[in-house]
């Protein structure tokens, strides 16, 4: 099962659940399980965000390197179901001596049993299922996928989930 979710930063339940998803990373609340993870790769996120300031980018920027930092675990501090790992995958953009900038994220779930799978692809949709305004699921060459906004249409924009069962 894939988990994704494109914004947060904002202040309602559906984002405060994604937040949690992605243990508070987005919140600049990083979970005490994935805290060190953070402070090496992405340690503006393991502090208090302050909006402001200015940006100076070279005329001639610099040439960015794509790469994906991925963090295993086997417990997840919010999601209380029955899988055999978890992967925390942070995609980013970043220079030979720089910092990596986060440019997409994935949260993935590995089961023993179908099962173990399909409840926990329940589970998670009714959780995002009661603080939606629109919601989606259909099957799609052997996957049920579902999709989940706090917005008054359904479309991948930065304020929906989605997940898919293999």
């Amino acid at each position: 099962m894939t988990t994704g979710i494109s914004s947060f930063g904002q202040s309602n339940k559906f984002y405060e659940l994604a937040d949690k998803m992605f243990f508070n990373i987005f919140a600049h609340k990083p979970d005490s399980s994935v805290l060190f993870f953070i402070e090496k790769y992405f340690p503006a996120f393991s502090k208090e965000f302050r909006p402001g300031g200015w940006t100076v980018n070279p005329a001639d920027p610099p040439e960015l390197q794509s790469t994906v930092h991925s963090l295993i675990f086997t417990h997840h501090p919010y999601f209380n179901a029955k899988f055999k790992e978890g992967r925390l995958e942070l995609f980013s953009s970043e220079t030979k001596n720089g910092r990596p900038g986060i440019t997409d994220f994935q949260l993935w779930f590995m089961f023993d049993t179908k099962k173990d799978a399909s409840d926990a692809f329940a589970k998670l949709s009714d959780m995002f299922n009661n603080l939606s305004k629109r919601k989606n699921i259909v099957e799609k060459d052997g996957k049920i996928i579902a999709e989940y906004t706090d917005q008054d249409f359904l479309e991948r924009t930065n304020s929906s989930i989605y997940f898919n069962q293999r």
